[in-house]
């Protein structure tokens, strides 16, 4: 009776660590895919591919991965406490991965939402950042000076 018990724990621990790497290819997957379309949109408006743009993506897969991770560890001690209740107690509680789960559905809606976004409202998203980064600049009375300083230079 207990054998069949590990063995059924076992299977059940096989299935969740298919489900948690599932999860994580599919967020790949789903970066891949923005990195993809994103790549389509810069060529329709005639940019460059910067490798600024492809280690940006690369950095961002680092940043979802360290949190999956940690959503993951937090994912064995739920299962380890429902096994716990399994074996000891005998409560029938289900073991999901459910923050990896949640996390990586957070991740692949984000980039769905990247991907549908248009190429001209990321332009106007950068024309706008520009144009704030230049009032604050021209608020900066240390850079005022530096301009007419160099504005003296040229006469």
């Amino acid at each position: 009776m207990e054998n069949n018990f590990i063995e059924m724990e076992w299977s059940r621990l096989w299935w969740l660590l298919s489900v948690v790497v599932t999860e994580y290819v599919l967020v790949l997957a789903a970066v891949g895919a923005d990195m993809a379309s994103g790549i389509s949109k810069s060529r329709k408006r005639g940019e460059a591919t910067r490798s600024r743009s492809l280690r940006r993506t690369v950095d961002k897969l680092a940043r979802y991965y360290n949190v999956l991770v940690v959503l993951t560890v937090v994912d064995a001690m739920q299962i380890a406490g429902a096994w716990f209740l399994r074996a000891v107690e005998g409560y029938a509680v289900p073991t999901v991965p459910l923050f990896t789960l949640l996390g990586s559905l957070g991740m692949a809606g984000i980039e769905v939402k990247s991907i549908f976004e248009k190429g001209s409202d990321k332009e106007r998203t950068d024309v706008g950042a520009l144009l704030d980064l230049l009032e604050s600049a021209a608020d900066n009375e240390k850079l005022t000076k530096i301009i007419n300083n160099l504005k003296n230079l040229k006469k």
